[in-house]
């Protein structure tokens, strides 16, 4: 009976604790925290699509993941980056929300409830999208939850609700209604076949045709999909089947073999509607090589809910509980063992940004040397842009912007051996602290052995 309440309890503390942990002592690159921080800062209905200084991008002509506005109310009570956190877990643990309900109804055994839950929020492709915080590609584990019940039960009204939520994540995601559409379709299900496609059709239509129109130059992302200049066939594909890359899809496939021995010996086929589904976004994370951070969580919660319809009849044997918890351990041990280290020995580790009483204390005399000086551009190393989204001009060392297009006022950065987050090196970033140091009418702040921060007319930024 307390299994589930276990299995909760555990993802908390060894997932979700040590990101928060972490968070707070400035150890996560703007990529995507800082971006995504901002953006929850600086959306509202007077600028529903604001400019991220910076990502220097609008937020929506970059991805379009109007789910953001589900997590904007959590801004009015805590600051824009644990608003961001927060949500991001939420969306997460309440993936397991409509298997409950299931439960509740009777129409799920306590066994299947916990092994689906346990799969959702302990797989590698979870664990890894948690620890590159945030971004609403992971958040979209929630809608892909609903759409899977609301299919297995036929509530198209549901279904459609669901399919909605999910293409508001990104715009990768209504290609999955056109698949949905065109199996529906030749299953026989033409009426919701037709309000699948319509919805889909025209969500993708606003989003690769009408948002520039709307919103002007969109980021094209199709360049990730496609052969590099003078990349050949050949180069193409051993570049996407590196054993990298066929590790990390091992990895997160592995955790599937003692249900689908189980399904096997069952005799079980799997809906192949539901099946047709992956495939693009397989197919988008084959052609850019993305199946890692936070790729793999959405792709992971729609492969573990193709056994729904197989736990909807049938309760698991002990073994494939077992069995598929022993693999959720081993395959996340080298997550589980970093997150350990960065919870007892955070002095230590991460070596980048230990939790030392100095560094801490060096951070927060920043943070308030900014907050009496609000006006004013800030270049920020890239671990330090979510602590400031609130104000408005905010840069990243590296970021985007190219040199001499700005003038900043204010230089924020932390001092090597500590920091180095991408995309600067150390020894980069050393480099830039003596060009500024020397630059006319420079005024250090503090110059430290942890922090530099000055005021001036900087220029430099990579």
């Amino acid at each position: 009976m307390l299994a589930l309440p276990a299995v909760v309890l555990v993802w908390a503390l060894v997932a979700v604790a040590p990101v928060w942990l972490q968070a707070a002592r400035s150890c996560f690159s703007t990529y995507d925290l800082g971006i995504y921080s901002q953006a929850l800062a600086r959306l509202s209905f007077r600028d529903p699509n604001p400019w991220l200084s910076a990502r220097q991008v609008h937020i929506f002509a970059d991805h379009f993941d109007p789910v953001l506005w589900l997590a904007r109310p959590l801004r009015e009570l805590m600051p824009a980056m644990w608003a961001g956190l927060v949500a991001e877990a939420a969306f997460i643990l309440l993936s397991i929300a409509p298997l409950v309900l299931l439960q509740m109804r009777g129409l799920l055994d306590r066994a299947s409830t916990v092994l689906l839950s346990a799969v959702l929020l302990f797989n590698t492709g979870t664990l890894s999208a948690l620890i590159f915080p945030v971004h609403p590609t992971a958040w979209a584990m929630l809608p892909w939850s609903m759409l899977a019940v609301a299919y297995c039960l036929r509530r198209t009204g549901w279904m459609l609700a669901s399919l909605v939520l999910l293409f508001a994540c990104k715009e990768e995601f209504p290609f999955v209604g056109v698949m949905l559409a065109g199996g529906l379709w030749l299953r026989g299900e033409r009426r919701v076949a037709l309000m699948v496609f319509t919805l889909s059709a025209a969500w993708l239509a606003f989003v690769f045709f009408g948002r520039s129109g709307w919103l002007g130059e969109t980021v094209d992302y199709s360049t990730r999909l496609t052969p590099a200049p003078g990349q050949g066939l050949g180069g193409y594909l051993a570049e996407r089947l590196a054993p990298r890359h066929l590790r990390r899809i091992g990895t997160l496939l592995v955790v599937f073999i003692p249900a689908a021995l189980w399904a096997w010996r069952q005799k079980w086929k799997p809906d192949w509607v539901w099946l047709s589904l992956l495939l693009p976004m397989i197919g988008i994370r084959f052609l850019g090589m993305a199946w890692r951070d936070q790729y793999g969580a959405p792709l992971m919660a729609a492969a573990a809910l193709t056994l729904l319809p197989l736990l909807l009849q049938r309760r698991p044997p002990a073994w494939v509980l077992i069995a598929t918890g022993v693999l959720l351990f081993t395959t996340n041990e080298n997550l589980i063992h970093k997150a350990r280290r960065a919870v007892f020995t955070p002095e230590v580790h991460p070596e980048m940004c230990p939790a030392t009483a100095p560094r801490l204390a060096s951070l927060q005399r920043a943070w308030d040397v900014l907050a009496a000086n609000p006006g004013g551009k800030v270049l920020l190393e890239s671990n330090l842009v979510a602590d400031v989204a609130e104000r408005d001009d905010i840069y990243m060392v590296g970021g985007p912007q190219p040199d001499g297009v700005h003038v900043y006022d204010l230089v924020l950065v932390e001092k090597p051996p500590r920091g180095g987050f991408p995309p600067m090196t150390r020894e980069r970033m050393e480099e830039l602290i003596t060009l500024w140091r020397s630059q006319p009418g420079t005024q250090v702040l503090i110059d430290d052995a942890n922090v530099f921060l000055a005021r001036g007319r900087f220029t430099v930024a990579r």
